[in-house]
């Protein structure tokens, strides 16, 4: 059987490449990195999870306010748990302190409010659930004076608020759940749902979703195209911490993508060479 004359050019490139000791080495090395990056993004995943597996579990009915009401809750109990007992004593490990997941903020119940959510919004996300992070703009203190969650509910067609740090979920008077903006909008409507400790520190009167003006502002330019074709309210409600819940798919992409380019970069050398 007559092998294809690109292919056959692939593998005359691979045996070029790999007959060289460095390359070799390089390969092997890469090639264990990313399977180590596999494993550990696999173990984190399962720890999340797991949670969201025994919220399901454990909630009273299987419709979504209940399940993430359970998966709050447990949060919440495991990390002031955790907190208690590792507050002021953290030993991270070298791989803690180099990927800085959320694993961090689980393991120790660290984070204050922003790690609740995180942790919060990375389980649900895993439960298929549509989740942004919000920063509250609070009295006297601006936006990021406190952080919570909103979930899109499929009972209730509409994202909702909930506060993993308080356990808090504000309801209408017709007892379903509230989002940040109808609380934000009429908060003294809702105060006395909020603890004391809420009212005096992080009374709150809009949320944004994005810090547009984070990294130098690199990251204007999309917004500023989000806005032009898909609309104000879309680019406003975009919230890429979502993406950062994790290192690891980060890591894992982008070193797949420097390997790519390192092989098509050697291989038009290659191709410049045999020519």
């Amino acid at each position: 059987m007559r092998i294809p004359n690109l292919f056959k050019t692939h593998l005359e490139y691979l045996r070029f490449c790999l007959g060289k000791r460095f390359v070799k080495v390089a390969h092997f090395f890469l090639f264990v990195l990313l399977i180590y990056i596999l494993l550990e993004w696999q173990h984190e995943n399962n720890l999340y999870r797991n949670i969201g597996h025994s919220a399901r579990i454990h909630a009273a009915d299987v419709d979504d306010t209940t399940v993430v009401k359970e998966a709050m809750t447990s949060i919440n109990d495991i990390m002031q748990s955790r907190h208690e007992l590792f507050r002021g004593t953290e030993q991270y490990s070298w791989k803690q302190s180099v990927f800085q997941s959320a694993d961090i903020d689980l393991m120790y119940g660290s984070g204050a409010c922003g790690g609740y959510s995180k942790v919060l919004a990375r389980t649900l996300q895993l439960q298929g659930f549509d989740v942004r992070i919000g920063q509250l703009k609070t009295k006297g203190t601006g936006y990021g004076g406190h952080i919570i969650i909103e979930y899109y509910s499929e009972v209730l067609k509409k994202w909702v608020f909930v506060d993993p740090l308080f356990k808090l979920i504000i309801r209408q008077k017709n007892g379903d759940w509230a989002s940040v903006k109808e609380v934000a909008k009429h908060y003294e409507l809702y105060s006395d749902q909020f603890p004391e400790e809420f009212n005096q520190r992080f009374q709150f009167n809009d949320v944004r979703y994005t810090n547009w003006d984070k990294w130098f502002g690199i990251s204007k330019p999309y917004y500023y195209l989000a806005k032009l074709f898909k609309g104000e309210h879309y680019a406003d409600t975009i919230c890429l911490r979502m993406y950062n819940l994790s290192t690891f798919p980060v890591l894992f992409w982008s070193l797949e993508i420097v390997y790519l380019v390192l092989l098509g970069i050697g291989y038009w050398r290659y191709k410049k060479r045999m020519c």
